[in-house]
């Protein structure tokens, strides 16, 4: 028993539709893809401009604040006067040798008055401690 032509033609016109049609709807669906990934990359590049765009202000902005405060160095340099900041620090160095010098002085000084105040006292402590030492030697010999 024979098929006619006629069904697998029709058969066949059917798969041809479902064919197309899924086509249709992947030809549509990639062409979404393509046109959103075209915005993301429209959008990335905008994005990617305005960000070189502030770089580039930044960069120019710095250059401008180095500029400036290249100058404000070279004024203040040139406004020292090394021969009196010089002289100045001598003096200082002078003075600190001067008030090191009084600090040793000063140092030996209460270290004297202090051996001078404490002699009294050592003295009575060493007798205070012999007595002591006397006192128990005598308790040992009595306790013998």
């Amino acid at each position: 028993m024979e098929i006619p032509i006629e069904n697998h033609k029709a058969a066949l016109a059917a798969q041809q539709a479902e064919f197309d049609t899924a086509l249709a709807a992947k030809e549509a669906t990639i062409a979404g893809l393509q046109a959103a990934a075209t915005k993301d990359k429209t959008d990335a590049a905008a994005e990617k401009a305005a960000a070189i765009e502030a770089r580039n202000k930044a960069v120019a902005d710095l250059g401008a604040m180095t500029a400036q405060d290249q100058q404000n160095a070279a004024a203040v340099v040139a406004a020292l006067n090394w021969a009196t900041i010089d002289a100045e620090y001598a003096d200082l160095q002078a003075k600190l040798a001067a008030n090191s010098a009084k600090y040793d002085a000063a140092r030996a000084t209460l270290a004297t008055l202090a051996d001078a105040i404490n002699a009294p006292f050592a003295e009575r402590e060493a007798a205070a401690k012999a007595a002591r030492v006397k006192e128990l030697e005598a308790q040992l010999a009595a306790a013998k």
